[in-house]
Parts: structure tokens; sequence; C-alpha cells
């Protein structure tokens, strides 16, 4: 309307077959043919008002787990707006506006609250499980946070959750924050996928450690944690003493020098490749 256009200018060039079309009310993309995923989420966000956060799956593809996909859009407003869900835009008004994540302009809700936003909103469980899981397992978020998120927001649908969390939880998952940023390290490294948390024993059957991941075709163990205590030097030794060629990373190198664990892991790789494999078997 600033530029000169009137309501009739407007309405003749979002037409069907005119250049223009209306996505939200108020909102206008001034091209045709369909909208890109980011158009849409600028779209929401622009009809929502600067406070609105994109929680949900979408703020999930944003965090990196692109495995979910939805046609619907989850926005989170204060309590105090008053703004009605368009279209593909569910609004939900709450009180407990978490702080925000900025990712390429627009703003997220954290992985813990956009884990717990969807899953409360399904009714399969197979998928409500896979989405509180994946932010863990992933590295984005702890168990703790997710249960923090169930108890403090609203209770409805999240009886199925509390459950969920209380169920034993295997191995892989019980360190799970460390292992999700291992993963996210192996990604990005040029060698083969590992296994992960796997018991090693010798040929006579004697235990050896369990190794945070291996490379069984090379024997290749990578111990990552914390490794200024007793515990992961004694692993370190008996690995070494089985023949097992072992790089040990600290978390903080995990979170913080991702070039240095890869050079390291490559390396690593590299010398167990170029060497008899020891004689140790996986066990179940």
């Amino acid at each position: 309307m600033a530029a000169g256009h009137s309501n009739y200018s407007v309405a003749v060039r979002c037409r069907p077959d005119g250049p223009w079309q209306q996505l939200l009310p108020g909102v206008l993309l001034l091209k045709s043919g369909p909208p890109t995923r980011r158009q849409r989420l600028k779209a929401a966000v622009l009809y929502a008002g600067p406070e609105a956060q994109i929680t949900g799956v979408e703020s999930l593809r944003a965090h990196g787990l692109h495995a979910f996909d939805t046609n619907d859009l989850h926005l989170l407003i204060p309590s105090t707006r008053r703004l009605s869900s368009r279209d593909y835009v569910r609004v939900e008004r709450t009180s407990r506006m978490p702080r925000a994540r900025n990712i390429r302009g627009l703003s997220f809700a954290p992985p813990y609250r956009a884990a717990v936003d969807a899953a409360r909103n399904l009714r399969d469980p197979t998928e409500q499980r896979a989405l509180l899981y994946a932010p863990m397992d992933a590295g984005l978020c702890t168990i703790d946070q997710i249960r923090a998120e169930i108890d403090a927001g609203a209770q409805r649908g999240t009886a199925t959750l509390r459950a969920m969390l209380d169920e034993a939880m295997p191995p892989p998952l019980v360190n799970t924050v460390p292992q999700g940023w291992a993963k996210r390290v192996i990604s990005e490294a040029p060698i083969p996928r590992p296994e992960w948390h796997v018991p090693i024993h010798t040929e006579a059957g004697e235990a050896v450690g369990v190794a945070d991941a291996w490379w069984d075709a090379v024997g290749l163990a990578w111990d990552f944690g914390n490794q200024r205590d007793n515990c992961a030097r004694q692993r370190h030794e008996a690995f070494s003493r089985a023949g097992v060629v072992v790089v040990r990373t600290d978390v903080s190198e995990l979170r913080g020098n991702t070039d240095g664990v890869i050079l390291a892991l490559a390396r690593g790789y590299y010398n167990a490749a170029n060497r008899p494999r020891p004689t140790v078997h996986v066990t179940a």
C-alpha cells in the first residue's frame, strides 16, 4: 500500500493467473508457482509477528534432523497475543516461550521443546518415540531436558510420552549426547561408518572392553568421553595389549575441534588398515 498499490490492484495481481499470490493474510509472495519451504516459513513468521517461534518438525529439520517432514507448520506465540491458525500454519499461544535459536534469520524453538511439541500432537507411538529420541541421539539435547519440558508444559497428550521416557533405554542411548556429537563427526570423516558401543573379546574369550565405536574390518576402536579418568586409561591399555589401534578423543574435542578429530580418526584408520588385524572378536 505504501508503494502506491490499492486493494484492487493487489487483488488483481493475486488472481490464479496473476504474477503474485497471497500465502497468508497480509503476506504476499511476489511470484507465481509453488513457494519454497523457506518462503513458507518466512511467510508464517511475517503473519505471526517477530515474537513467533517455529517449533515441531520444522524446528527439528532446521537443527539437522531431515528424516522428519510435514506439510503443517507449528508456531508458538506469547499467550498475550490473539491470532488464529490459518491454512498451513497452526498457532499455539503459550506462557512459556522458550529461548529461541536463530537459524538463517528465522527463530526456532530449541530441539527439546520442538520434539515434545511435535510428539504430543501425534497418535502413532512409533512416530512419537522417533521424535523424542532423534534429537537425543543426534546430541542436540539430553533426556533430562526432554523430561523437564514434558513436566513443565501442557499436560494434554503427554502421558504416553512420559511412559516412553521411563522405558529401559538400550546401551547405545545411555550416553547419547557424546555419541550424537561423535556421529556428526563420523558423517564428515572420509572413513567407513562404525558400529557403536561394541563389546570386544580376545580369541580365548577374555573381555577386552567396550569400544564406543568399532571398525571391525581393521580392528580400530574409538574411545570418546572423559579421557582424564582411570577407566579411560585402563580401557586404552587393555585394547593396546590386545593389539587394537585406539583413537582417544575428549568430549571437548568432539564439540570444538571437529577437523582435528576427523584427522585423528583418518590416521588411526590408516594405521589399523596397514597392520595385521588383531585376533579379537565382537560379542553381541
